[in-house]
């Protein structure tokens, strides 16, 4: 189990794009590689994707289901918050317990 912290109009827009998908896709938190060689760095984001029932875990908050790999799970911790920045961008955190 994990949590997320999302403010509602974030929450709105995730349920708007997932009504555009397949049934069963879910909001998965991951990283992604920004860069290449030495300036390259990990910054956590958001991808849409269906569960995979072997290597998941899920959480719903209101009503928009989330998914984390459990070894994500396992390098960041439970506990994460999303927000928009400046420039309108979503920005995941990992939340130290």
């Amino acid at each position: 189990m994990f949590e997320v912290t999302i403010p509602e109009e974030m929450l709105e827009k995730l349920r708007s794009m997932l009504e555009d998908e397949d049934e069963g896709t879910c909001v998965r938190l991951r990283e992604y590689k920004h860069g290449s060689g030495c300036s390259s760095k990990i910054i956590l984001g958001l991808g849409m994707e269906e569960r995979d029932e072997d290597e998941d875990v899920s959480v719903e908050v209101q009503g928009v289901p989330f998914i984390a790999d459990k070894d994500f799970l396992v390098k960041y911790g439970t506990t994460f918050t999303l927000e928009f920045n400046e420039n309108g961008e979503v920005v995941m955190h990992a939340v130290e317990a």
